[in-house]
């Protein structure tokens, strides 16, 4: 606003002001110049800077422009107009207060008031304030999390522009930024690489002279982009145990190259902050975890068996870990040592169906199966697995899977996995903690494993001494390998066991014995040689234990007895005492394939050592026995010799003896017949004695037979004619009437053949049985006669006469072969026992087989071809 040359003295007293000070409008710094308090000129700067016209501030006082200054100084401007030192006030303006600095120069009547707008540096001042303020707070908090997210929340606070910037191998990434006039922080954007970001990165510290270019650069775009002012700013290094984390860059209206040092610091504090936050996360992670494993340790000491654990153990785990699943995969039963499958044991968070349709897991090409072998825990996402893994685990959701290995001691003997259904990365804490936890389920499996083999050696000890005692209290062999084969399969655990002994002739191993479902095996046989082609013939030659673990695959088995045993795995045992084989043992599964292990083994040999033992000393009884036997035999033979030896001089001294006056007797009884005549009284007492006479030399005939038997003369004679003519002879010797005849039944097989004796000696035997059996029927009967083919340690003819006569009493069965002894009242004692040595003679067998009330049977066996001994 202008005013006329008409106006007051004052007004043009500011014309000739504007006039004298007009030099002073180019100054970039604000100026105005006071008189009286009043403001009498001021610069363009100045205008600019209060945002109002020339002519609404000269004249006026200056204080008018000015608010909150200090008392003390504002006195200064009341008396003299001026102040001796700077002085901090706010000026007003439309747009605000605004912070200034005014410096004031004495110029003759006037005072020349340097006006500095200090907004910017009272604002950069405030701010690091504030951001030693805030890097002091962050060490209270107790998680990466919390400092960083408190961190995030002051620089917002503060309104000041940031950007937290974290490398990774597809490039630098804005994981939080902020931008004040922005709606809501940036986040997860991927950049690139700038200069400042790299010497920041390299260097620990750099000041940006314009922080909006250099985000341009990091997003890729141009700075018009963006629609902000240039700002200067600067980025920090925050480190993480020494090592770089991060780049905090913050930008804002008045830094300076000078700030980094605050900035820098605020860094430290921020990087101090994070390690006492990652120590204490640590260490309450460790707290938690020491926790867990005691609770864990607590449950596997009270657990009943592992089962009992399984479930408490895996909750602590998916507890502790967060996770989704627990599994726990060890190797399937009887293959510990090199396993084609894990078995899944136990699982947490899967469905029953789940379960059931993945039971078990191949060894080979599986990432459980890959630390089993290996020994190394692994943490693989899903989509890196092997393709059954993979396919499996994306099925069910998860994305990640951890498995460790577990270790009873150096070994592995199963793996215990998590699974997480987003991306996850374990710790080396919680690594070493998951395997921790897999010690222990090691632990309570051993330790259940060592109770179990305790228990299973307990009752192996109390077998083998329950064997020992049945073996020890009986010789005979049928009881021995009847025991031998029922421990054989109970000592490890299967259906079947055999026991073979070599035969006679030691080409042929032969089933005594059998215990299972398959007893059609006893006499079942195999040959001896070759030992390839048989389990059981192998073991014999080479004294060794067999293990075949499927024998449908080894070209060893005997075809015959793998169809009859119905075997798929096999344990063979040698039989043997010192060096000499007594047969072979035989454990046979019919279940399924196995293999025995190697304490199997020693458990099943030591019952077939005790059964070796048993079996030899049973031979030895036998052996011991059969040589009491022979020797008591040999010594009655002897002695029956020397009486039949006395008894044959005696028998012939008296035959020649009494033959000498029977001849002279027969003599004087046919003289005497021929004197008396046939009509004479005393023809009757003639022909009594004549009568026993005749009886009298048939004893004596008999006495020599049996005394001096001739040797017999044999020839192939048929059986059944020697029968009939015998047995026609006594029934016509005995004479008896019609109604008190005997009636003969005969049964003579059609295949009975010839056999090879002397026809008159088996004529003679033939007939003294025939007669025995009609005399023992004195008022009628039945005299059976029977003969056919038999097999008595050679092929023979069986000969059986039976009698319905009045039997034989028990007390005297024992005697009734023995010479001269008798029941008849006129026999000789003599029949019998000449019928068993004429036998005899023909290498044949005579016995009585059976006896009643009533009614006798004699059995003759006589060879075919057996020659007379000489």
């Amino acid at each position: 606003m202008t005013r006329s040359d008409a106006q007051s003295p004052s007004a043009r007293v500011r014309t000739e002001d504007a006039t004298a000070y007009r030099l002073l409008d180019a100054m970039p710094l604000g100026v105005a110049v006071l008189r009286d308090c009043q403001v009498v000129y001021l610069n363009a700067s100045l205008l600019d800077l209060l945002g109002r016209e020339r002519g609404e501030v000269l004249g006026c006082p200056a204080l008018s422009f000015l608010s909150r200054p200090d008392a003390s100084d504002v006195r200064n401007w009341n008396g003299s107009g001026a102040t001796k030192k700077p002085l901090d006030a706010w000026l007003r303006t439309p747009r605000g207060e605004v912070r200034v600095e005014l410096t004031s120069v004495e110029h003759g009547d006037a005072w020349l008031v340097h006006v500095r707008d200090v907004t910017a540096r009272v604002r950069r001042r405030e701010l690091l304030e504030q951001l030693a303020e805030l890097g002091a707070e962050l060490p209270t908090r107790r998680s990466e999390a919390q400092v960083l997210g408190r961190m995030f929340e002051g620089l917002e606070a503060m309104s000041l522009a940031f950007a937290w910037v974290v490398p990774g191998q597809e490039g630098p990434l804005l994981e939080r930024g902020f931008a004040p006039g922005s709606p809501e922080p940036l986040s997860a954007r991927r950049g690139a690489w700038t200069p400042g970001l790299e010497q920041a990165w390299s260097e620990g510290c750099v000041f940006v002279e314009d922080a909006t270019r250099e985000a341009a650069r990091f997003l890729g775009v141009g700075a018009e982009a963006l629609r902000a002012e240039p700002l200067p700013g600067v980025v920090a290094r925050v480190d993480l145990e020494g090592a770089p984390r991060a780049l905090l860059a913050v930008a804002a209206v008045g830094l300076r190259e000078e700030d980094r040092a605050p900035v820098r610091r605020f860094a430290t504090q921020v990087s101090a902050a994070l390690d006492a936050a990652l120590t204490i996360t640590r260490l309450s992670a460790r707290n938690t975890a020491l926790a867990a494993l005691n609770r864990l340790a607590s449950a596997a000491a009270s657990a009943p068996h592992p089962r009992a654990f399984f479930g408490p153990g895996t909750e602590e785990i998916a507890g502790l870990l967060g996770c989704d699943a627990v599994t726990l995969l060890l190797p399937e039963e009887g293959r510990l040592e090199a396993p084609e499958f894990l078995e899944l044991i136990h699982a947490h968070g899967f469905a029953r169906e789940v379960v059931a349709r993945h039971p078990r897991t191949p060894v080979t090409g599986t990432v459980n199966g890959v630390v089993f072998l290996s020994g190394e825990a692994r943490v693989v996402d899903a989509e890196d697995c092997p393709p059954p893994t993979r396919e499996a685990l994306l099925q069910q959701g998860f994305q990640t899977l951890a498995a460790v290995p577990v270790r009873v001691r150096s070994r592995v003997v199963g793996t215990l996995g998590v699974l997480f259904r987003v991306r996850r990365r374990l710790t080396p804490l919680e690594l070493e903690t998951l395997q921790a936890m897999g010690s222990h389920f090691a632990a309570a499996l051993e330790s259940h494993r060592l109770l179990e083999e305790v228990r299973g050696r307990a009752e192996d000890l109390a077998l083998m001494h329950e064997v020992g005692k049945a073996l020890a209290a009986t010789l005979e062999p049928a009881a021995l390998l009847s025991t031998g084969v029922t421990s054989l399969a109970r000592i490890v655990d299967t259906p079947d066991a055999y026991v073979m002994l070599p035969d006679a002739t030691g080409e042929r191993l032969i089933v005594r014995a059998a215990t299972g479902g398959h007893p059609a095996m006893v006499g079942q046989s195999i040959p001896v040689e070759p030992p390839p082609h048989s389990f059981t013939a192998e073991v014999f030659h080479t004294r060794q234990p067999l293990r075949v673990e499927d024998a449908r695959e080894d070209p060893r088995g005997h075809e015959e007895l793998l169809r009859l045993s119905e075997g798929l795995a096999f344990l063979v045992l040698p039989l043997a005492v010192h060096e000499r084989m007594v047969g072979v043992a035989m454990v046979v599964e019919t279940r399924r394939t196995r293999r025995f292990t190697a304490a199997e083994v020693e458990r099943a040999g030591a019952i077939a050592s005790q059964l070796s033992l048993a079996l030899e000393g049973a031979r030895l009884v036998e052996d011991l026995k059969k040589s009491y036997a022979e020797l008591a035999r040999a010594q009655a033979q002897l002695v029956h010799r020397e009486r039949l030896a006395a008894l044959g001089e005696l028998s012939a001294v008296v035959a020649h003896e009494v033959r000498n006056p029977l001849g002279a007797i027969f003599n004087s009884v046919a003289t005497i017949r021929r004197i008396v005549g046939p009509e004479s009284p005393a023809t009757p007492l003639v022909d009594i004695v004549g009568e026993e006479a005749d009886r009298l030399n048939r004893i004596v005939a008999d006495l020599l037979t049996f005394a001096r038997p001739p040797s017999p003369h044999p020839y192939p004679v048929s059986v059944s004619q020697l029968l009939e003519e015998s047995v026609r002879g006594a029934l016509a010797d005995q004479g008896a009437p019609r109604d008190l005849a005997v009636r003969v039944e005969w049964s003579v097989a059609t295949d009975v053949p010839p056999v090879t004796v002397d026809e008159r000696l088996m004529r003679q035997a033939f007939l003294n049985l025939a007669l025995n059996a009609v005399q023992a029927m004195p008022h009628g009967g039945t005299l059976s006669v029977s003969a056919s083919r038999a097999f008595l340690d050679r092929d023979g003819v069986q000969v059986d006469f039976t009698d319905t006569g009045v039997g034989i009493p028990v007390d005297v069965r024992p005697r009734i072969f023995e010479p001269f002894f008798t029941t008849k009242a006129q026999g000789t004692g003599l029949g019998l026992a000449v019928v068993k040595r004429i036998v005899e003679s023909h290498l044949g067998q005579l016995s009585l087989v059976s006896t009643g009330a009533e009614g006798t049977t004699f059995r003759l066996f006589l060879p075919v071809d057996a020659p007379a001994p000489g």
